[in-house]
């Protein structure tokens, strides 16, 4: 692929937050959840086109009808009883009603409400009614699912980090010298959700002094416009943190692109809910990270990156085995 259409492709992927900072996509729980969500829904759309086209009626129109019932026999019953209660009101002004029912009492309109709103059904209408409020949203909230937080490169402060489940955020410095992802373990050929023998998921492990647990990243858009998505999302984070104006920024922008002729890449990446992003507390857990990194020594601070480095090497030599190049220049 031509360097040019490279970087029409990196706009997908990442980013620009700022002068001195990128954001690389969250793949795995962004694009390719919403997509298998809005897929879901399509299915179940068909299905219901089908089974009442039988009938000559529009999709959900049974669903419809029921909702609208509940809604009627919750806030406007009275639509529904007072027609009832005045079409038999009417029998006790027919003589031959009279004569065989000569003692038989008119009822009031309240009267005659409390025989439908005593009964125990009437209460499961208002019960559903109020679960209405919460699926329907529940369902919209699904297809426009949020955007999670990707990982940050901040090439000012030589430092990647990203924001973990438990609302904390961890924290990578790069190395001044060598490799400028020395502080993290990578992979190019992570899982992808379409499996398969080409396409891969770009991965960053990221491992704290006091956190043995690795947290995991897949980055890049989902779905890949190019088997080599992970190889060029690795040259530009390299890019970015050894050179003043890499190329690359001059075709990405504040936000994710997400238009593209292949229609899979919009159905699965626009119209979602933005999440904001917490500068403050991010830069609380940054400046907390740095200076208790900033306490070590030169060599403490070489010993936590060579031990990256050896099992960044175990990572490339199991897939030379294999025959992939992961650790590409």
């Amino acid at each position: 692929m031509s360097k040019p259409n490279i970087y029409k492709t990196l706009k997908y992927s990442i980013r620009q937050c700022g002068d001195d900072e990128i954001e690389i996509r969250n793949s795995f729980f962004d694009g390719y959840s919403r997509g298998f969500i809005r897929l879901l829904f399509i299915g179940i759309f068909c299905m219901s086109w089908y089974q009442n086209a039988k009938y000559n009626k529009p999709p959900f129109s049974y669903e419809v009808s029921a909702i609208k019932e509940d809604f009627v026999w919750t806030f406007n019953k009275d639509s529904v009883i007072k027609p009832l209660y005045e079409k038999e009101n009417t029998y006790y002004d027919d003589p031959e009603f009279m004569k065989m029912f000569p003692n038989s009492k008119r009822p009031s309109y309240e009267e005659y409400k409390e025989n439908y709103t005593s009964k125990p059904w009437a209460k499961w209408y208002i019960i559903r009614t109020v679960f209405h409020f919460i699926w329907i949203p529940f369902l919209l909230f699904l297809f426009f699912l949020p955007r999670p937080r990707g990982i940050r490169v901040n090439r000012k402060k030589r430092i990647i980090y990203a924001p973990i489940l438990n609302g904390t955020y961890r924290v990578a410095f790069v190395p001044k010298e060598g490799d400028p992802l020395g502080g993290v373990v990578y992979s190019c050929y992570g899982t992808h959700p379409l499996g398969g023998e080409y396409l891969y998921s770009f991965v960053i492990g990221m491992r704290e002094e006091h956190h043995m647990q690795q947290s995991r990243h897949y980055l890049g858009v989902y779905p890949s416009m190019s088997t080599k998505q992970s190889v060029d999302i690795l040259h530009a984070i390299r890019a970015y943190l050894t050179e003043d104006n890499p190329e690359f920024l001059k075709h990405i922008h504040r936000r994710f692109s997400v238009w593209h002729y292949i229609i899979a890449v919009p159905f699965c990446n626009a119209f979602a809910i933005p999440v904001p992003f917490n500068r403050a507390k991010a830069d609380a857990a940054i400046e907390k990270a740095l200076a208790a990194w900033n306490t070590k020594t030169n060599n403490q601070k070489q010993k936590w990156f060579k031990a990256i480095a050896e099992e960044q090497q175990l990572i490339n030599q199991e897939y030379a085995a294999k025959g992939w190049d992961n650790h590409v220049k």
